[in-house]
């Protein structure tokens, strides 16, 4: 799944492994986004915002990551990049839909050229 400015990627994350209630020892559940690529902007620098789409429809910014060194990678899905992002627990019983934008930095340049290369999503 390719992400590009104004183009995102929408996937779904569904529980790594059945979710057996949220005991008190147990850690928040999280979305885990595994990137298998990545083209840096022809001019200036972009960043992955990930949203997280709530039982209403409506949508929720539940995080942002950036790839460093801002150099061009292309990885088989067992190396990808993971970045772990908190997930509100009313949704982690269920499979969630996931949109993950690139968004350039202004300042620096529209982020043309950018993309990012989504392996796989899920909650753990």
């Amino acid at each position: 799944m390719i992400a590009t400015v104004g183009k995102p990627a929408i996937l779904t994350a569904a529980p790594a492994k059945p979710q057996e209630g949220l005991a008190a020892d147990k850690p928040p559940p999280r979305v885990v986004v595994h990137v298998t690529g990545y083209q840096p902007a022809q001019k200036g620098s972009v960043r992955g915002v990930v949203k997280v789409q709530k039982a209403d429809g409506t949508e929720q910014e539940i995080g942002t990551f950036g790839v460093f060194p801002d150099a061009a990678f292309k990885a088989e899905t067992s190396r990808a990049r993971a970045f772990s992002f908190p997930l509100p627990k009313e949704l982690a019983a269920d499979p969630v839909k996931l949109k993950i934008e690139v968004v350039p930095d202004k300042e620096r340049g529209t982020g043309e050229g950018a993309q990012l290369e989504i392996g796989h999503a899920e909650i753990q």
